[in-house]
């Protein structure tokens, strides 16, 4: 079966949610800023980010009440296997966060399903793509048992999809896909490889990503003897995922009537996070104006190879019809580096008409950076002078976490991102 590319969605077809992550507050303000619709966020625990920044209770409530001033939903995530030693914390933690207004709780553990119920009646669920969900008895299942809104298993295909849509019951029910970011390799993350080998529980959200380590072969009477699958010194990289990326293919989900498309990264930087929310932002916009053009994809596809990724697939989506239908790379590729994220917007200097840079990473004067801004194309602009924003005085490096003014480029938006190409 091949599947085109539809150059236009039917005015009458709603247009799908944007769904972002977000590691901690001020992450959540980029994603707000750049366009998102929803943010999904996660507390100290239970959330499957154990080594992600997470929110403070207070920063929780922080970040509800900007996002909804916004008009930005929030969705808290709850989406960890749960113990039975861990029941009563469990609903002691949620008795301490009841009382702030998530849009929704995002689960997969029917005991979390249960306790919410219990203690907030009024939750929306969520079902989160741990559970892999993957046909249409399945969605009714949890919709049944009061669940909103189900995220598919990742392993589903475009066939499947539209036919889980058509024939859910109720059709009220809400579906929602990743759309971009990180792949495991084991089914939605059911994963036990770095529970084996390095004692860190994904399922806990601790995994160690075991799948991106370099493999050798061993003969059984040769322990000490290594030996690559292939006559490739640095092993070989079976397990080693691709990165998501369904940008092409979005007007076919919105016209099979997909509810939410959601991308991965709670432990992303502010850099990431605006990017991917910018361009996927700008595809919606193409697609609602009738503009979503092969030109159109290519240029969102070029601006998104400045985030730092690894090479992209459509993953399990449309592998039959995907001409880099590859899920993992054969050689040690690893992450790709375009662009170097250098600094973020502090303030403006009327005095040197310029912006006010907390830097990232080091950059100089003479070097031309890229600066990304919300509802707004890049733009770029060469370095000529640069200043510590506390004393003034010239310099020709600019070092992490420096305050610097860059002279004479004028004011940019506060949620700016500045890159270098590498």
């Amino acid at each position: 079966m091949v599947i085109k590319n539809s150059i236009s969605v039917k005015k009458s077809r709603k247009l799908p949610e944007l769904c972002v992550p977000a590691s901690n507050l001020n992450v959540l303000k980029y994603a707000v800023a750049y366009g998102s619709d929803a943010i999904y966020i996660g507390g100290g625990k239970y959330n499957l980010r154990t080594f992600g920044d997470n929110f403070t209770i207070g920063e929780l409530q922080q970040g509800v009440e900007f996002a909804h001033s916004h008009n930005v939903k929030v969705y808290f995530t709850l989406n960890a296997i749960i113990n039975e030693n861990e029941l009563k914390d469990l609903r002691d933690y949620i008795g301490k966060i009841k009382d702030l207004k998530f849009d929704a709780f995002i689960i997969s553990d029917p005991a979390v399903m249960h306790l919410l119920k219990q203690i907030i009646p009024a939750a929306r669920i969520h079902i989160s793509t741990q559970t892999s969900t993957s046909n249409s008895i399945a969605v009714d299942f949890w919709a049944s048992q009061g669940a909103s809104r189900i995220n598919l298993a990742r392993e589903v295909t475009y066939s499947d999809l539209c036919n889980i849509i058509a024939h859910k019951n109720p059709a009220t029910t809400e579906i929602e896909v990743f759309v971009h970011g990180a792949l495991c390799i084991s089914y939605s993350g059911r994963c036990m490889l770095s529970k084996y080998m390095s004692g860190r529980d994904a399922n806990k959200g601790q995994c160690s990503h075991s799948c991106r380590w370099q493999y050798f072969l061993m003969e059984e009477k040769r322990q000490n003897m290594f030996f690559p699958i292939d006559q490739d010194k640095r092993g070989t990289y079976i397990y080693n995922s691709r990165d998501l990326c369904l940008l092409p293919k979005l007007d076919l989900l919105i016209a099979a009537g997909v509810d939410s498309l959601k991308i991965e990264g709670r432990m992303k930087t502010e850099s990431y996070v605006s990017l991917t929310t910018w361009i996927y932002r700008k595809a919606l916009q193409y697609i609602e104006e009738c503009k979503f053009t092969e030109q159109k994809i290519s240029y969102l596809i070029k601006e998104l190879d400045k985030a730092t990724h690894r090479n992209f697939t459509q993953g399990f989506m449309f592998l039959d019809n995907n001409s880099n239908s590859e899920l993992t790379e054969n050689d040690n590729v690893g992450y790709i580096r375009n662009y170097r994220f250098v600094g973020v917007y502090k303030g403006y200097s009327k005095k040197y008409n310029g912006p006010i840079i907390r830097v990232k990473n080091q950059f100089k004067v003479g070097e031309t950076l890229d600066v990304l801004q919300p509802n707004e194309n890049t733009k770029k602009f060469v370095v000529k002078r640069m200043l510590l924003a506390n004393t003034e005085e010239e310099i020709e490096v600019a070092n992490p976490n420096d305050l610097v003014i860059i002279n004479d480029i004028g004011e940019v938006n506060q949620y700016s991102i500045f890159r270098i190409k590498a």
